[in-house]
């Protein structure tokens, strides 16, 4: 047996270790502990929390199965602990609603909140932390923490249902960068992207200038996250090249969460610029570390993004069965849907593309992003009439709901209207929207009202009801007097109508501001006439100045030297040129006749000898004339040989 002497100083120095937060030094301390007595429960209790704190939870959880499974202490809650954190999530469940049973300890119940978080549950973990909050005393040390995941379990929920019902309050705190990192993400699930970028850059400054309590790594893995989120709202501004610069400098970071988000938005902006590029990165995405710890939404934005590279790459097959699954998964998202049409309309079936989102419009009848993607490709193919059945049919079908009489669909119906004839019921829509726009308060406290007016009256004068548009127009202009669109618009009515009036409200209108105008200059720039025919002077004579030709530079080559004279045959093939030599065994044959032919000025017998009989040539001797350039002409073929190589 270990003296006590031994193990009260061994727990002494554990004690400091505790305090001073090495936890590599305590796990050291424990097994020493545990070698001076195996069955030290103490020890064993203590590894297993030092095992946890050092994030090495499949050991924590041999330790507890082998040490503490017929022991008195309990270890349910680091038990639980350990599952939730190694995404053994059902385990863990059951597990804590046995322990709930037995013990309604706070920390129980505030796992339980953390375990409905990562299963997607968010309206159970919102209720959970509540309760939490309303149990608990300010001064618990648990409460800020709860406070900090309400807002993510809230932030969490509008993201994944944008229908919620958002009554969420908005604290910032001056301590706690954790607040103002959530609030940020339920600013973005609201759409108020400049108010989440404050927050998060507000977040990354009170993360940076809080470095106590953490270690150098995870001081970097915070505000690697905090980066990450802002790099998101600079892309969804538009803001790509700072988005992208972000992203490159967290590409390579430990967390795996943070490189599956970088990796995944860096394709969405590149797109398909370097699709092998994207495909290495969406492999990263979607590792099984990532998976473990990313949330379901962004599992399924990466798996979105995978079947869309598929459809890049024209691999059809592989980006249906892709999307396919992924809509036997999540039903509810329309997008998948395009993308299964889109693969059909990319082989260059247009009409089945049609019928397969007629098929998905039957299953999902108050989409209208299916309605639209249908209408667009029937507008390809110049199919009017088949867009307005499909946008009527979606609007008869979804008569009580608002979103029909949203400006877009009024503008696109009254268009399709417009080009198949039908301008009394693109007429008939304009008012009906118009009368709902004006009574519903929804519409009521946004520029719809006005826009549908403007846009009914600006028809009405182009179909010659100038008197109705009159009407449209002077309410407009009651309602807003310095609206000049507005007015112009009456006067235009008007000018058919009352063209006295149409003086009055054309002195209405504001002058034009012509102080920073230089009137000379623009009497010289007459539209249609080159300057050069414009006179500078008046009363002086117009000189048309002559045309002058550019001259432009020889082309010469680089290797040219310009002290040589150029060959003057350098234009013609070599084999023309009188230096050309033939190469090969016919070289020989040069200024040789053939066999039998008598030479002239040859002896008896045709011997080549000297002419013995001092007989007189034939042919007198001529002075040779000067050498003259190679004719172009093509000489004939020499007999078995051809031309020369050049």
């Amino acid at each position: 047996m270990a003296s006590k002497e031994q193990q009260s100083a061994l727990f002494t120095e554990l004690k400091k270790a505790i305090e001073n937060d090495d936890d590599d030094l305590c796990l050291e301390l424990c097994d020493k502990l545990i070698q001076l007595d195996p069955q030290d429960q103490l020890a064993l209790q203590s590894k297993v929390v030092t095992l946890i704190r050092l994030e090495q939870y499949k050991e924590a959880l041999t330790l507890i199965a082998r040490q503490f499974r017929n022991s008195e202490i309990d270890l349910s809650f680091e038990k639980i602990y350990c599952y939730y954190r190694t995404n053994q999530l059902v385990p863990a469940m059951e597990l804590l609603q046995q322990s709930k049973a037995k013990n309604n300890d706070p920390s129980l119940s505030y796992l339980e909140a953390q375990l409905l978080y990562s299963q997607g549950q968010f309206e159970k973990a919102i209720e959970v932390y509540e309760t939490l909050l309303k149990s608990l005393d300010k001064s618990h040390h648990l409460y800020d923490e709860i406070q900090v995941n309400l807002l993510a379990a809230k932030a969490g929920l509008l993201y994944s249902n944008p229908s919620a019902n958002d009554n969420v309050e908005l604290k910032e705190s001056a301590d706690l960068y954790e607040v103002a990192y959530n609030a940020a993400a339920v600013y973005l699930a609201r759409g108020n992207i400049k108010k989440a970028q404050e927050q998060l850059e507000l977040a990354h400054k009170q993360c940076s200038d809080r470095s106590q309590g953490m270690s150098k790594e995870e001081h970097e893995e915070e505000l690697a996250v905090i980066a990450t989120q802002l790099g998101y709202t600079y892309q969804l501004q538009g803001r790509s090249t700072d988005a992208m610069n972000i992203y490159r400098q967290l590409l390579n970071s430990k967390d795996v969460t943070v490189a599956a988000v970088v990796s995944n938005n860096m394709v969405a902006i590149e797109q398909t610029k370097d699709l092998e590029d994207a495909a290495k990165k969406l492999k990263t995405a979607s590792s099984k570390e990532a998976d473990a710890k990313l949330k379901n939404y962004q599992k399924r934005v990466i798996a979105m993004n995978e079947s869309l590279l598929q459809l890049y790459n024209r691999k059809y097959s592989a980006c249906k069965d892709q999307a396919q699954k992924l809509i036997d998964k999540y039903p509810d998202h329309d997008l998948l849907y395009l993308i299964l049409a889109s693969a059909t309309f990319h082989q260059h079936k247009a009409a089945k593309a049609v019928e397969e989102l007629k098929k998905f419009a039957e299953k999902k009848p108050g989409s209208l992003a299916i309605r639209f993607a249908t209408i667009q490709l029937q507008l390809l193919e110049s199919q009017p009439a088949q867009a307005l059945e499909t946008l009527e049919a979606y609007t008869s079908a979804n008569k009580q709901d608002k979103t029909t009489y949203k400006p877009a669909v009024v503008a696109l119906l009254v268009w399709l209207y417009e080009q198949t004839g039908q301008s009394d019921k693109a007429m008939e829509v304009l008012d009906e929207a118009s009368s709902v726009w004006k009574n519903d308060k929804d519409f009521a406290s946004t520029s719809a009202p006005t826009s549908t007016i403007k846009q009914t009256a600006a028809f009405k004068l182009k179909t010659g009801k100038y008197q109705e548009a009159v009407d449209d127009y002077e309410q407009l202009v009651k309602a807003d007097p310095s609206d000049a669109q507005a007015i112009a618009g009456l006067i235009a009515a008007y000018a058919e109508v009352d063209p006295k009036k149409a003086e009055q409200y054309g002195n209405a209108l504001p002058a034009v501001a012509l102080d920073h105008l230089d009137i000379d200059t623009l009497e010289k720039m007459v539209p249609g006439v080159k300057r050069g025919y414009v006179k500078k002077d008046p009363n002086g004579v117009h000189v048309k100045k002559p045309k002058t030709k550019k001259k432009r530079p020889a082309l010469l080559p680089k290797n040219m030297d310009p002290n040589a004279q150029p060959d003057p045959e350098r234009w013609i093939p070599r084999y023309e040129r009188s230096t050309y030599r033939m190469k090969g065994k016919n070289k020989k044959a040069l200024n040789k006749g053939p066999q039998g032919v008598m030479v002239e000025g040859g002896g008896i017998g045709g011997t080549g000898s000297a002419n013995i009989g001092g007989k007189k040539l034939l042919i007198e001797e001529t002075t040779p004339e000067p050498a003259k350039p190679v004719s172009t002409s093509t000489p004939k073929k020499k007999k078995g040989k051809g031309k020369g190589k050049k």
